[in-house]
């Protein structure tokens, strides 16, 4: 059994620990993990894990520390296999890891003013996009806000006149630049929908941030 846990350690770098547990009676050998990025993603996400044991043994419980560097925008969340002998078998495992852009988007505070001065400058069409769908989950304001906080969002006040609807902006953090992000959220009850729109200043940042936090609403 693996269980991964996240822990952010800077700004376009993260680090997350795997624990690798022997639920059986027999002890796991030629134990090895790989690491894979998406086909399209390249050099834009590097990860590199530490060396562990290639023995675990009947009940024992091993870490691996995975670290991860944000060197530009990337698409695809990135996979850990996972392979090993026991009892004369060979299994493999694939595990994808709980690691996407905006793991390395941090909140950021501003004014209405300042918010609508930045909303206004990116303005572009590949700059927008915007999505509407029909919520799976409780349509709450604390959990909404929830969400977007944990998405790496600060949530803006006084920005948006309508008091159900959720203005927050964000900066995505990679080694070679940093990636604003504007983001308005507009939840109807009625209808349980939500409309997303997102401006970013690099082009398939907003697409991809939006379908992402979308999955979480």
């Amino acid at each position: 059994k693996a269980v991964v846990s996240t822990q952010s350690t800077g700004a376009a770098e993260g680090r997350l620990t795997v624990f690798y547990g022997n639920k059986s009676q027999l002890p796991l050998q030629n134990f090895r993990t790989q690491l894979f990025v998406g086909q399209n993603d390249g050099e834009a996400l590097k990860l590199e894990g530490q060396p562990i044991s290639q023995l675990i043994s009947a009940g024992a419980q091993v870490p691996q520390i995975i670290t991860a560097t944000c060197a530009s925008m990337f698409l695809d969340i990135p996979i850990l296999q996972i392979s090993f002998s026991v009892g004369g078998d060979t299994k493999s495992v694939v595990v994808r890891l709980p690691l996407m852009l905006h793991k390395f988007c941090e909140g950021m505070p501003m004014s209405p003013q300042e918010f609508f001065a930045r909303w206004k400058n990116l303005g572009a069409p590949e700059q927008e996009f915007q999505k509407v769908f029909k919520s799976t989950k409780p349509m709450e304001q604390d959990f909404i806000r929830g969400k977007v906080q944990g998405f790496g969002l600060e949530v803006l006040e006084g920005v948006d006149p309508r008091i159900d609807n959720f203005v927050a902006a964000g900066i995505v953090h990679t080694i070679g630049a940093k990636i604003g992000c504007l983001v308005r959220l507009e939840p109807s009850k009625p209808a349980q929908m939500y409309r997303l729109t997102m401006r970013s200043a690099k082009e398939g940042v907003a697409e991809l941030l939006v379908n992402f936090l979308a999955q979480d609403l």
